[in-house]
């Protein structure tokens, strides 16, 4: 067995056991309390720093700054995959990166658009690739197509119990690119596309199935070969408005899996869109075991992020020194939440994230690398990039810490 890890670093999966702490975070209480007097814990901190008493003020981690270390204090970022990054291809995320101790290199696992196709095209061109690299940041080389399309949400795990790679991702990946052609695009872009709006002219006919599911592959070694083990067994009986799209997996040593899901985003009511507390929570045994929903603190037993007026997505979840951490889309950037337990959670409006790149990109499918202390050593994003105007290129960008005196 190769131990596939970070030197000196942390992945998801490598953390102490679940830690039920008695009690419950208070809901909001941080950026509230904090609003109108000092901080007494680390909570008001957002779990990202510590509560300093004699001064009531926060003194926040690595790569967080601010009153209540809830904006993430980052550099410009550089393209780490994907357009920019790579030649010809678009990517929309991946990760987080793992080190291999054997090769001496990082492996990078990503959703790229095949048939060098841009974003317009990602609900049939999706298709998982294997890049490596020298540094967790890049830029990552390709080597391969790991899983074929449909398969987009790439989310790379690792479950030691059985020393098996793991590779999260929605719909179902059995498809080769022939079945859903779309010969004419170059570069990493669709002619006639804008932004993610497909081209107006008629696309051909996708010949096979798309499978629309929360799916896994799994492999003994990070080069492959990868097999699918089909969708994710979801428990029976569960209310209509849970969802498990664009899984957001974390491992325990002992195999347990504790995964936030995404359910459907918007409701309209009398033709105005309102945002749904849409992420949820699941347990299982093990990862290709039953995913168990959990009630959380939030509406309807969703976890306790959101406000109505801001979409969350695209969860990232991951365990620091302190408790539990999700990053989420909030289009444009992204909003943090944070929990003692993994079960209750806390949430700030107060959006934060890297600068956009020009008008109107976004910020999606947020990754991180941890370094020993459980703090962020790298944030991938995926971001669209045009070359030029209406185009729909993507890449993979990476943004790390700031560096501190």
């Amino acid at each position: 067995w190769r131990r596939a890890m970070f030197p000196s670093m942390l992945l998801f999966g490598w953390v102490m056991p679940l830690i039920v702490a008695s009690g419950t975070v208070p809901q909001r209480s941080g950026t509230i309390l904090l609003k109108t007097r000092a901080c007494t814990s680390a909570l008001h901190c957002q779990l990202n720093g510590e509560c300093d008493i004699a001064s009531g003020t926060c003194v926040c981690d690595s790569a967080w700054k601010g009153p209540t270390c809830g904006d993430l204090d980052i550099d410009t970022g550089k393209p780490s995959y994907g357009n920019g990054a790579t030649a010809n291809t678009s990517c929309w995320g991946g990760g987080p990166p793992v080190f291999d101790s054997e090769t001496k290199k990082f492996h990078l696992f990503a959703t790229e658009l095949a048939g060098h196709c841009g974003m317009s095209t990602w609900g049939r061109m999706s298709q998982g690739v294997h890049a490596v690299s020298d540094s967790v940041e890049g830029p990552f080389q390709r080597v391969d197509v790991v899983i074929p399309t449909q398969a987009h949400n790439i989310f790379y795990a690792y479950s030691p119990t059985d020393k098996k790679h793991l590779i999260y991702h929605i719909f179902g990946g059995d498809n080769p690119e022939s079945c859903n052609p779309y010969v004419k695009c170059t570069n990493g872009t669709t002619p006639g596309a804008n932004g993610l709006r497909p081209p107006q002219t008629p696309w051909p006919k996708p010949t096979c199935p798309i499978v629309h599911s929360t799916s896994i592959h799994y492999s003994d070694s990070l080069a492959g070969p990868w097999q699918s083990a089909g969708a994710i067994k979801m428990a029976p009986n569960m209310p209509s408005y849970v969802g498990a799209s664009n899984p957001a997996p974390l491992i325990f040593p002992n195999g347990t899996v504790l995964m936030m899901g995404r359910s459907k985003d918007v409701t309209r009511v009398n033709g105005t869109r309102h945002y749904n507390h849409n992420i949820f929570l699941y347990r299982a045994a093990s990862w290709n075991g039953t995913y168990e929903w959990v009630p959380s603190n939030g509406v309807n037993g969703a976890v306790n992020v959101g406000n109505g007026k801001v979409p969350t997505e695209d969860p990232v979840l991951w365990r620091g020194r302190r408790g539990f951490h999700v990053l989420l889309h909030s289009h444009p950037y992204l909003s943090h939440g944070w929990s003692l337990d993994g079960l209750n959670w806390d949430w700030s409006d107060e959006i934060t994230g890297p600068p956009i790149v020009y008008e109107g990109a976004d910020h999606e499918r947020p990754r991180v690398a941890l370094d020993a202390n459980g703090d962020i050593a790298a944030l991938f994003v995926s971001t669209m990039i045009p070359t030029f105007p209406g185009d729909d290129s993507s890449r993979l960008q990476v943004y790390l810490p700031k560096p501190r005196n």
